[in-house]
């Protein structure tokens, strides 16, 4: 038999925030042995903002779900992908102008980082699920 898998599945989204989150002091301890306390809290915080940027999306855009709701969801989902680059922008801007001394290296560093999840989870996910 084969098992009918849900059009949109939450449990990938609440996975990635889980690694998102993850990463940030990963990404503070890299930065952090690389060069120093200033980088790591600079790439601490760019992670922080894409995974805060993250958790708006995915919360945005898993609010409904259903075949009936689809219109509603794909707004949601253009709602969450605008946030999403509000919230990096406004976060950007406020650390930029806001946190001195700072490594802007780390800071996108970090940012790059916590983003390279979001391509590399649903990689992750898939070679599990075959292997069930």
């Amino acid at each position: 038999m084969s098992r009918t898998s849900r059009l949109i599945d939450r449990r990938l989204a609440k996975a990635l925030v889980f690694l998102q989150a993850c990463m940030i002091p990963v990404a503070a301890l890299l930065a952090w042995m690389i060069n120093d306390r200033t980088a790591g809290l600079s790439a601490a915080l760019g992670a922080s903002v894409c995974w805060l940027a993250y958790c708006y999306f995915a919360w945005q855009s898993f609010r409904t779900a259903g075949a009936r709701a689809s219109k509603q969801v794909m707004l949601n989902m253009y709602r969450g992908m605008l946030g999403k680059f509000a919230i990096v922008i406004v976060g950007f801007i406020l650390i930029l102008s806001n946190v001195k001394p700072l490594s802007p290296v780390a800071l996108l560093g970090g940012f790059i980082l916590v983003q390279a999840m979001s391509w590399v989870a649903p990689f992750w996910v898939s070679r599990l699920q075959q292997r069930e």
